[in-house]
């Protein structure tokens, strides 16, 4: 059973966490804390789909910004049904982490990396890293490293809501504030914290 208390205690916190980033981040210390309350410890499944289900709902958040760059392009769309049919067990794992990672590739090399397609690109890497971890089914895929800060991650490490958060900021992390959308990072982690989550607990 997911104690729900500690779930709104970690949400809490986190708030204060980014009301405190003056680039409005929510740091990856704060959002592992939650993933870990989202735990429950007698049902590794459930576990597993809840927090696949939070990533599902990132890509969707920010799948506009990749069809305004790419309006002929449903490589999204397909990355998230990939993901439901892992969901469901109805793919193999080994053949669905290849096609994410041909996916990323593949739109590296066809699209390039510039100003207008950066964000989109950040949505195109989410959704890779999304059908991955949904390749593994577990609940701590995320939180087995004691890593807090996303910055200090390889690139191909980045958990789904950073590079989803990124791509609405139209940069990362590190950037300078003059550089990103900081009131669009924020407003992206006020709603994984305020609908997001306890969307994907009701899943």
């Amino acid at each position: 059973m997911i104690d729900m208390l500690a779930v709104s205690s970690a949400i809490n916190r986190a708030k204060i966490d980014l009301s405190a980033s003056p680039k409005g981040i929510l740091s990856l210390e704060s959002r592992t804390a939650i993933w870990i309350a989202m735990n429950d410890f007698a049902d590794a499944e459930a576990s597993y789909l809840n927090r696949t289900h939070l990533k599902v709902l990132c890509v969707n958040k920010v799948k506009s910004i990749w069809t305004q760059v790419f309006p002929a392009d449903s490589s999204i769309d397909r990355m998230l049904q990939l993901t439901h049919a892992l969901m469901g067990k109805n793919v193999d794992p080994g053949a669905a982490e290849n096609d994410a990672s041909r996916f990323l590739q593949n739109v590296i090399a066809k699209f390039g990396s510039n100003a207008t397609t950066n964000p989109a690109l950040m949505v195109a890497d989410a959704a890779a890293a999304m059908v991955v971890s949904a390749c593994y089914r577990n609940p701590d895929y995320d939180t087995a490293d004691n890593d807090i800060d996303d910055d200090e991650l390889a690139p191909d490490s980045f958990e789904t809501s950073y590079t989803c958060a990124s791509a609405a900021a139209g940069g990362m992390n590190w950037m300078p504030v003059d550089q990103v959308d900081v009131d669009a990072r924020r407003s992206f982690w006020m709603w994984y914290l305020d609908e997001a989550i306890p969307a994907a607990l009701r899943n």
